[in-house]
């Protein structure tokens, strides 16, 4: 008898989410491209065959053009690999406009990956751009079209805007997709730059090493700064959801871990958030676990982390942190928690972080720090042979 053959699928192999124009705010950052080209390497959280890219202008001011890209498999330094560079289209064309608003996926490139696997995505800019995207550490040609070229003597690097917000691989063994959705600490704040020490890409590593399996792809939904309620960094969590979490290819479940930002605005002098009770952040949950449930999702939620000695953080607001994470510990109308804030506090001073574990400004934790987030949360979902881990094949 014939093994029987499996349908291909798509599945998020990278995203970032996509981010509004953003101020110049330093000497080594730049926001605006012409003739030039761009390079942008991600790391892939999955293998297949073949590959598709995302570019974003959902967030742009205007219509945002682009001339030729190309994709290949890179070094992190953005040499690409001799006899792997392929042409991108859209439509069947090099290169195209993405209206106002919208994103555009390429057509289907025929390329191997591997998980891990780094992949270069260079962008010709043939006038001016200014796009709308995360911030990262791009590549920028001098002036031409030299997205086929593997290496770039004369390029500069520069913090700057991707046009590039997702990768997805196609692949006949797909494996489903845990969506790591957040402000700040989920995105990897304070980890050490260009290491993949942000607790998502942590928990994937964990993922290879001790499962064995390729059956799980962790993807990073974060993005520093944002809010639940509020738009600020980014449109609010209830309103980027959809896009940034419940769209995503191959998405099974959610770890959702948000709400320090809207504890810790609403009651700085400072800040811009209004008024604010445990109630407002528990009904902003529920909406996103109903909506994912909609959607046949699993949904687990994160303890908030301490952050007393923070620059925003109040004792008014320490009580409501401690109200949403008595009411997340109950556990109820979704699938379990991680308790991120269990394992982060100091025993002996439980509103801070163990001094090992966080960078400084007591909210964000430090490569340690990620590696205990990490290190949950694998034992929470995924612990081969646990009774409760909730995602863990049985």
């Amino acid at each position: 008898m014939k093994a029987a053959i499996l349908a291909a699928a798509w599945v998020a192999a990278w995203y970032s989410p996509p981010f509004p124009p953003t101020a110049v705010w330093s000497c080594n950052q730049v926001r605006t491209f012409s003739h030039q080209t761009v390079r942008q390497v991600v790391q892939l959280e999955a293998a297949g065959d073949r590959v598709r890219i995302r570019l974003t202008d959902e967030l742009g001011l205007g219509p945002l053009s682009f001339g030729e890209v190309h994709v290949a498999l890179a070094s992190p330094n953005g040499v690409t690999e001799p006899g792997t560079d392929r042409a991108v289209t859209f439509g069947g064309k090099p290169g195209a406009t993405i209206p106002t608003g919208e994103a555009l996926v390429s057509d289907p490139v025929d390329l191997k990956v591997r998980r891990f696997q780094d992949l270069a995505v260079s962008v010709y800019y043939p006038s001016g751009a200014a796009p709308a995207g995360h911030l990262f550490n791009l590549q920028i040609s001098p002036p031409g079209d030299h997205a086929a070229e593997p290496v770039w003597p004369q390029a500069a690097r520069s913090q700057a805007p991707g046009l590039v917000s997702g990768v997805d691989i196609e692949t006949a063994a797909p494996p489903q997709v845990l969506v790591a959705f957040g402000d700040s600490i989920t995105e990897g704040a304070c980890a050490t730059e260009g290491t993949h020490r942000d607790y998502p890409e942590r928990l994937a590593a964990l993922l290879a090493a001790q499962r064995g399996s390729e059956s799980w792809v962790v993807i990073n939904s974060g993005i520093s700064g944002n809010r639940l309620l509020h738009d600020g960094a980014g449109p609010k969590a209830l309103a980027r959801f959809g896009r940034d979490a419940l769209d995503i290819s191959g998405v099974r479940a959610i770890l959702l871990l948000e709400g320090i930002n809207d504890i810790g605005w609403a009651f700085d002098p400072a800040g811009n958030g209004g008024p604010l009770t445990a109630a407002d952040i528990i009904g902003a949950y529920q909406d996103l676990i109903r909506r994912a449930h909609e959607r046949g999702l699993k949904v687990f939620l994160g303890t908030l982390l301490p952050y007393e000695g923070a620059t925003y953080s109040r004792p008014q607001g320490e009580k409501v942190r401690e109200a949403v994470n008595a009411w997340i510990r109950e556990g109820r109308g979704f699938e379990g928690v991680v308790d991120f804030d269990a394992a982060l506090r100091d025993p002996a001073s439980p509103l801070h972080y163990l001094g090992a574990d966080q960078c400084g400004d007591d909210l964000h934790p430090n490569d340690a720090g990620y590696a205990v987030m990490a290190e949950v949360a694998f034992q929470r979902l995924f612990a081969p042979g646990s009774t409760h881990a909730a995602l863990a094949r049985r």
